[in-house]
């Protein structure tokens, strides 16, 4: 299993230099289209409305995916570290696995799931 973990140290660098690229690029489409205010605006509304919504949905589903790979490679190496010296206990490097991919998850859905697409329905007087 070590052998898969050879040349991995590029996947926390290529997350963060990522999920870096996905909130600049999507200030710099929202501040072109007119759609921010450039000075200090609200990050969270740099990805609302489209087009930039769209490239911020697609960029940060792939930092979680990178998230992933990161918290997995860091089980494995811990995992390995553990068969040698006793670094941790497992228990917990289970745990942080399994929080590291909440994590990821929610930051799908963070990008998925923008606040001002969400429709919410409101029944007034019977009417929907």
């Amino acid at each position: 299993m070590l052998c898969f973990l050879r040349g991995m140290a590029f996947v926390p660098f290529l997350l963060v230099t990522w999920s870096s690229a996905a909130f600049i690029i999507s200030y710099v489409v929202a501040v072109l289209s007119g759609h921010v205010n450039p000075f200090l605006p609200y990050i969270s509304d740099t990805g609302t409305t489209p087009p930039e919504s769209g490239i911020f949905g697609f960029m940060i589903n792939f930092s979680a995916f990178l998230g992933a790979a990161t918290m997995y490679t860091r089980y494995k190496i811990v995992e390995k570290q553990n068969q040698t010296y006793y670094f941790s206990t497992p228990v917990f490097n289970l745990v942080s696995l399994v929080l590291g991919l909440v994590g990821c998850i929610g930051m799908g859905i963070v990008a998925n799931f923008q606040s001002v697409t969400l429709r919410i329905s409101t029944e007034i007087n019977g009417d929907i």
